[in-house]
Parts: structure tokens; C-alpha cells; sequence
């Protein structure tokens, strides 16, 4: 069976028009990651008006008015319906285990609420020219968001790595893994259309210029889980363009410069890096504790797990501290049963990556898109294996809109193949 027989024609969009963009969802897409603008400065009346529930409502009100639908045939909206209704069963679940469930629900409706810009982008997308408008507002927050990380660390003014570099930007209540993480994932998206754009030089400069900034904001994050992530995902940048020989001289050269243009505490922090027995640090000993809890709480309920959000819990692990694991704290919360369900929905994801970047046109934006796509998502597996960089909804909205725009995109180059399979 060819692949355009599992993804349905997209019919053409008629109704698309001016008056059918979703002008919500793109003042979404810029805010969510500026948390520090929208917890200090937008008035939060209370009963639940707050910023993130208002903007969804009027997202999914104008995305409902678009009536883009979701596209079916690739698995990955079916098992997300799934993931979405065991966590929220998970979440009774741990109200039996837990004295002080106060704050889970708020916590699981964030996290869902940033799960659902997989669903708003493909209900919103209509055609390339919205495909190309929505992934450009996910770049315009980047400017600002280097600018109060660079303004944090320039208040710090260390030559020498310490713990009071790991800043947080604009990601008031997160830390500095979680920063690194986003800025991971913008990075990689946008060397993708660098790498596998072949003409409109335009764009290739406009991505290489969100690249630099978001790849700045790793380095200055300081963390040595997305300094791993994003070189070995970078790597898939390298192999996967089929005219990857003209990389070569460029990354040549960066291997050269980019070394000596680092502050040295980045390299002090980089060199740091060890995960053997007896040369770990403080951080990296305290996860390796963790993940013996989660394990022996994992063996006491292998089937459904301790609950949504339990583990940090005393009743559950008296270091009251998270697992630093993602996978591993999916395996205690929600057993093998949620375990499953969640390897459903990367496979689903990374099969959507695969077919993407097999059928777009070479050189086309969507190829590029989807060479970014494929890279951060393996930036993401390797980023949750210590810590968490699924749930927290600042930093993974942008992941699942990307997601979400693959599917679309995926739609509109088997609806137009002849049309280069790119806006």
C-alpha cells in the first residue's frame, strides 16, 4: 500500500480565506514560552480566567472556525487521545495514594493544554501559507527570550562555571534544563530548513539567524543534558539531506570557530560531563538514587502504577524528590499499561518523521522541515532520559505544534504533489 493511500487526500480548503486564521493560536504560539510576561504582568482574575485557559478557548474557538480537522491515517492523534485519557485517569488514581494531591489537576490540565497544540495546528492549517505563517511565530519569541537570558547571565558575570549561571530566562518557574530543552528543540528545527532548503535564500538566512539565537540560549543554559541532546541529534542534520556534501566546508568550519567563540564556563560545564562510577558530581549521583527508588516503587504496582505526579511524594519516594527520568517516572506513575501507550505514541511520532521526510520533495520546505522535525525529536528522547521535558507546558507546546504541522504538511503535499511538496 503507497503511503498517500494511508494519509486522505486533503480536500481543497475552500472556505480558507483571511478570516480563517487562527489570529488566537498565533498570539499563543508567541507567548506561551515567555512565562515571565504573562504570570507578572497579565492580570489573572481568578475561577479559572487565568492567561493559558483564556488563550485556549479562544484558540480552539477560532480553530473550530477554521475547520481544518485532524488528519487521520498516522496513529499519532489516536494514541495522543489515548496518552490524554490514562493520564487523566492516572490522576484519580494517585488521589489514593498521595495526602496532598493539591495542584495535580492544575498541573495535568497544563500539560494537556500544551499537548493540545498538536490538535490546534492541524485544525487552524489550511493551506502552505498558513503552514509558513504558524511556524513563524514560533520564532518570534526567540529575540527576547535570548535577550533575558543574556542580561540574566550578564548580571552573574562569572569567567568560571557555578551553579548561580544556571538561569532560567524567561521560564519563570522552571530552570535551566527546561530552558536548554526548548531552545534545543527551536535550534534543530531551524537548521533543518538551513540544511535542506535549497533555494529562497530568504528563509535560509531568517532560520540561520533563529538558530544562532537559539543555539546561544543553549550554551548559555548551562546544561549539560542539552549540550549532549543537541550534538548528537545535530548529527541527523549531517546524514539525513541527500545532498549532504555541501555541509562539508561549513561545518568544517564551525568545528574550528565555534570552539574558541565559547565563554569558558561553558567549556568548564561541558567537560564536566560523566556519568562512571566515581567521577559523577553531586547532580548526576543523586539521579542514579533516584532511579533506585522509582524502581523498587515500579516492582509494588507494575501494571497502573502510583498515580499522575505522585512520585515526588514522601508516601511514594521519601527523598521527595522527581525521578530525573522521564521514561522511568511514566513506568512508576502510570505501570506498564502507560508505559505502553506513551512507546505507541513516539513510535507514532517518529514513524510520522520517517514518512514525512521520505515523501516531501527534496530541497522543499517541507523537506527541511521535516530534517529538523526527525532531529529534535531525538534531541527529546535523549533530553528526557534525565529529566523531565515532556510535561512542562512552556517548553513543550512548541514540540507538539511542530508535530502537528507535520501531519498537515504531510496532508497538503500528497493533495498537491505536483506542486513541490512545500510552501
Amino acid at each position: 500500500m503507497s503511503q498517500a493511500a494511508t494519509v486522505p487526500l486533503a480536500r481543497p480548503f475552500e472556505h480558507a480565506s483571511r478570516r480563517s486564521q487562527n489570529w488566537a493560536l498565533y498570539l499563543f504560539v508567541i507567548l506561551i514560552p515567555l512565562q515571565n510576561i504573562y504570570l507578572q504582568y497579565i492580570p489573572n482574575p481568578g475561577k479559572g480566567f487565568n492567561f493559558l485557559n483564556v488563550m485556549f478557548a479562544a484558540s480552539l474557538l477560532m480553530a473550530l472556525r477554521c475547520r481544518g480537522g485532524l488528519v487521520r491515517g498516522s496513529g499519532v492523534n489516536g494514541w495522543m487521545m489515548a496518552y490524554v485519557a490514562l493520564s487523566m485517569l492516572a490522576l484519580f488514581k494517585g488521589f489514593g495514594f498521595v495526602a496532598e494531591p493539591e495542584g495535580h489537576g492544575q498541573y495535568l490540565k497544563d500539560h494537556l493544554i500544551a499537548v493540545s497544540f498538536l490538535f490546534l495546528a492541524q485544525m487552524s492549517v489550511l493551506d502552505w501559507a498558513g503552514w509558513r505563517r504558524l511556524y513563524l511565530a514560533s520564532l518570534v519569541p526567540l529575540p527576547y527570550m535570548l535577550f533575558v537570558v543574556m542580561d540574566q547571565n550578564a548580571a552573574v558575570g562569572a569567567w568560571h562555571y557555578s551553579d548561580q549561571l544556571r538561569i532560567n530566562g524567561t521560564f519563570m518557574e522552571l530552570g535551566a534544563n527546561e530552558m536548554g530543552a526548548f531552545f534545543v528543540t527551536a535550534s534543530l528545527v531551524a537548521l533543518g530548513f538551513v540544511v535542506g532548503l535549497r533555494s529562497v535564500p530568504r528563509w535560509r538566512l531568517l532560520c540561520l539567524a533563529a538558530a544562532g539565537l537559539a543555539v546561544t540560549g543553549v550554551v548559555l543554559s548551562y546544561s549539560r543534558t542539552a549540550y549532549v541532546a543537541l550534538l548528537a541529534a545535530a548529527v541527523l542534520l549531517l546524514v539525513m539531506p541527500r545532498f549532504r556534501l555541501r555541509l562539508l566546508m561549513p561545518v568544517f568550519v564551525a568545528v574550528l570557530v565555534l570552539p574558541m567563540m565559547l565563554p569558558h564556563s561553558a567549556v568548564e560545564r561541558f567537560e564536566s560531563i560523566s556519568i562512571e562510577k566515581g567521577q559523577r558530581d553531586e547532580s548526576t549521583e543523586n539521579r542514579f538514587h533516584f532511579w533506585e527508588v522509582a524502581e523498587e516503587q515500579f516492582v509494588k504496582r507494575p501494571l497502573l502504577g502510583t498515580g499522575f505526579h505522585t512520585f515526588h511524594h514522601g508516601e511514594i519516594n521519601p527523598l521527595e524528590m522527581d525521578t530525573h527520568n522521564f521514561f522511568l517516572r511514566e513506568l512508576v506513575e502510570k505501570g506498564i499499561v502507560g508505559a505502553l501507550v506513551l512507546a505507541a505514541l513516539l513510535l507514532s511520532v517518529l514513524r510520522l518523521c520517517w514518512r514525512g521526510f521520505r515523501a516531501a520533495t527534496p530541497g522543499s520546505h517541507y523537506y527541511g522541515f521535516m530534517i529538523g522535525l526527525t532531529a529534535a525529536f531525538v534531541a527529546l528522547m535523549i533530553g528526557n532520559v534525565f529529566g523531565d521535558r515532556f510535561t512542562h507546558y512552556p517548553m513543550i507546546a512548541h514540540f507538539w505544534l511542530y508535530v502537528g504541522l507535520a501531519l498537515r504538511g504531510l496532508q497538503l503535499h500528497f493533495a498537491a504533489p505536483a506542486r513541490g511538496a512545500g510552501p
